[in-house]
């Protein structure tokens, strides 16, 4: 019975020296798991972080150039850039930039945060004259051709908007119609793509 006992404690001591060492190894991998469950984390909160940063940077680009937009959507201005085109009725006019906006559009649109800009968006709008369109049935003034004809003019307004040192851009297009007297100009705009 002695001999079993000594054996028996022999055993133990030989059980507890064995396993000094797992407890230490299991530490470890328990540490490399939660440093990479802790890596993985920061992870995505940063692609989180950067992903919520560009949606923004987005919205703001097209709310710029929306409201670029705005800043010439009435008849006077189209007018305006229709007097600036030539009086020969066929002519194919370049678009209308409207520099004198730039300055001013940009400088509304920057976003500021205690007096410094921490957002520097540029914005500018063109004005292009498309040409006629007849109007619908019942829409002329008179039923005899050889009197003042009414069409509709036809203008592409362009709006466009960057966040500097982004790849943020918006470039939104509008066309807009007046009925003027029939001139026999000619327009030139083009559809662009997509």
């Amino acid at each position: 019975m002695y001999k079993k006992m000594i054996s028996s404690n022999a055993m133990q001591i030989t059980l507890a020296k064995k396993q000094q060492g797992v407890a230490l190894a299991i530490s470890l991998l328990l540490l490399v798991a939660m440093t990479i469950i802790g890596v993985s984390t920061l992870t995505g909160t940063r692609l989180n972080e950067q992903v919520t940063s560009n949606a923004q940077q987005k919205a703001i680009t097209f709310e710029a150039a929306e409201s670029a937009i705005s800043t010439v959507w009435d008849a006077e201005e189209m007018m305006d850039a229709v007097e600036q085109f030539p009086s020969t009725p066929y002519h194919n006019p370049i678009a209308i930039e409207r520099q004198d906006l730039y300055q001013q559009l940009s400088a509304d649109y920057d976003q500021k945060y205690g007096g410094n800009t921490i957002v520097d968006v540029a914005a500018e709008v063109s004005i292009q004259y498309c040409g006629e369109s007849v109007l619908p049935q019942g829409s002329n003034l008179s039923a005899d051709e050889s009197k003042l004809q009414m069409v509709g003019l036809l203008f592409d307004i362009n709006g466009e908007a960057v966040v500097d040192n982004t790849k943020s851009r918006s470039n939104h297009l509008q066309r807009g119609v007046l009925v003027r007297p029939k001139s026999g100009r000619t327009g030139n705009c083009v559809i662009r793509e997509r």
